[in-house]
């Protein structure tokens, strides 16, 4: 670059009006120091440094012992090597930031930077360098550290998994991080999870939904929560989501979430709902579920003016079974009533053990009288094939009353009544059976 004739007018300036160089060396620096290197005990130093250490500079001499003295050794130690490096090396900068104890106790940073001046030969004889305090700006550093150090800890400390994520643009977002718990509960690790969008990372149909809610929360500009199932490298788990948004300008930049583990709550509520529900031997509706069902059968028959047969099923021969052979055998013959049942009804009907060897079925099709019957014929028959183990074959046969809805009742009650009447009318004669209840 050509030199400049204002370039040129202020060099001349500095050479003939030292207020020009007083107004340089104070208005845009905080020090100037000059050092004899032949004599490096000897080192001016500009009142402007003196003061912002806290000290008259009318009581300090022009000594480098005076600075020496007041610098932070490690950093003293550095200055002095890069001073021989700078010395034997044009090249190699005389740059660095050092620590100074200022008068009062505290800490001053001051960047120090030099430059030799050197004779015809290239020997160094001066340096002339410049003091800057940058202590605000190591402070604020300092305070974004901490900070940064705090946040680190909130971040990775909870117990939550809790993700940051970018909006990229509208209903397109862009996974930033992720904190340890997310980590260690998804299986998804940072570098996974960085600058992935939700389909990159999860697959597309997984990735469309959760975006879903990424992009309620952007619309809204407000704090939602949801719960959510998701399939992840670590297994399927159930979350509670907040998403927090981050605003800037009006508009959703970025959104924080954070997700509470559900897993554990809702595997816990549908084993309490399977122990409320369901038979622990056989996996069949249990008597309280089945009540429930058949309640509500009955209000939807009413209302679609539809019939339904009640079923009411009692083992003929399984207590001698049970006194025989003990209770893992019956309970073997139970297990095996259970599935034959299971198989030999439609998957609209329902069928329960109601307790001890009671069973009972709802078949729901809106049969005729004959067809019932063929079904509870198929029902019996099964029932009577023999079970077979490696060292026994057990048979057991069964008494099955039917009451037909509405003819035999229009409620439950009445129902199991009248089915029950019907099944223990083919005990008092004989057993093995099937016995339709009437009116007649």
């Amino acid at each position: 670059m050509n030199e400049n004739y204002l370039q040129r007018e202020l060099y001349d300036l500095i050479k003939t009006d030292t207020t020009i160089f007083e107004f340089i060396q104070s208005g845009s620096l905080d020090g100037i120091w000059y050092w004899d290197l032949e004599h490096p005990e000897h080192e001016w130093m500009s009142p402007k440094f003196w003061e912002t250490l806290g000290y008259d500079p009318q009581a300090k001499q022009h000594l480098a012992s005076e600075w020496q003295d007041i610098i932070n050794q490690d950093d003293l130690i550095l200055a002095k090597i890069n001073l021989e490096k700078h010395c034997a090396d044009p090249n190699h900068p005389y740059d660095q930031v050092v620590r100074y104890t200022h008068k009062n106790g505290s800490t001053v940073w001051i960047r120090c930077r030099g430059l030799a001046i050197r004779d015809s030969t290239g020997k160094p004889l001066r340096m002339l360098g410049a003091h800057t305090d940058i202590t605000v700006l190591k402070e604020a550093e300092r305070e974004l550290t901490r900070l940064s150090d705090e946040y680190e800890k909130v971040f990775n400390g909870t117990q939550d998994a809790m993700f940051l994520m970018k909006v990229v643009d509208d209903g397109e977002f862009c996974f930033i991080r992720n904190n340890l718990a997310h980590q260690n509960k998804t299986g998804i690790l940072p570098q996974q999870i960085r600058n992935k969008s939700p389909q990159a990372l999860l697959g597309k149909e997984l990735g469309d939904a959760v975006a879903k809610n990424y992009q309620k929360c952007v619309e809204s500009k407000r704090t939602v929560s949801y719960e959510e199932e998701l399939a992840l490298p670590e297994g399927t788990r159930f979350w509670l989501t907040t998403l927090t948004p981050i605003m800037e300008e009006e508009r959703v930049t970025y959104i924080v979430g954070s997700a509470t583990d559900l897993t554990e709550r809702r595997t816990l509520e549908m084993q309490l709902e399977t122990y409320a529900n369901y038979d622990t031997l056989t996996g069949l509706s249990n008597r309280r579920l089945f009540f429930r069902n058949m309640e509500r059968i009955i209000k939807e028959s009413s209302r679609d003016a539809h019939r339904f047969a009640l079923l009411y099923i009692d083992l003929d021969g399984f207590k001698e079974i049970n006194d025989t052979y003990g209770h893992d055998a019956g309970d073997m013959v139970l297990i095996t009533v259970g599935r034959r049942l299971l198989q030999n009804i439609s998957e609209n009907d329902i069928v329960a053990r109601l307790g001890g060897d009671e069973f009972a079925i709802i078949l729901q099709g809106d049969y005729p009288i004959t067809t019932v019957q063929q079904l509870a014929k198929q029902i019996h028959d099964v029932l009577q094939e023999p079970i077979v183990t490696q060292v026994e074959k057990y048979t057991v046969s069964a008494s099955i009353g039917i009451a037909v809805f509405p003819e035999s009742g229009e409620d439950m009650e009445t129902l199991m009544r009248n089915a029950d009447f019907a099944m223990y009318d083919i005990k008092r004669n004989g057993k093995g059976g099937i016995r339709i209840h009437t009116n007649g």
